[in-house]
């Protein structure tokens, strides 16, 4: 198991196991949650992820296009969500607790990514979302 939290605490969860690599998204709307040049996150099955606390301190902002971002009601920090389409959590790498031990798997949406944002040239890179 691979625990996580929010940066108060007041919000945990656990992932069983992942469904992929992380993902570095580059689209304008992860940049502007994220604050920075991408977002990262891995994704993980339904049945993989459990919360652990807190999940009734989970609130929703939604764009009138349909972008969707949860965050914790304490701290404000961005946390899990699942994309139902896909059956799919998508999870915010940097709030695990520790190493969650995947690799990076791709950037995506790099015809948006900002231009000072610098990539590595051994990650593939995806114009658009998940191919």
């Amino acid at each position: 198991m691979t625990a996580g939290s929010c940066l108060c605490g007041a919000v945990a969860f656990e992932v069983s196991e992942f469904s992929s690599g992380i993902y570095k998204c580059h689209c304008s709307r992860c940049r502007k949650a994220f604050g920075g040049a991408s977002s990262a996150a891995v994704l993980v099955d339904e049945a993989a992820f459990q919360w652990l606390r807190g999940s009734d301190g989970v609130h929703l902002y939604e764009t009138e296009s349909g972008f969707k971002r949860y965050f914790c009601q304490c701290c404000g920090c961005l946390l899990p969500q699942l994309v139902s389409s896909l059956g799919l959590f998508w999870v915010p790498a940097g709030l695990f607790d520790e190493d969650p031990g995947v690799a990076l798997a791709a950037h995506i949406y790099v015809d948006s990514k900002a231009r000072w944002e610098v990539l590595d040239e051994q990650t593939p890179c995806l114009q658009e979302g998940f191919a």
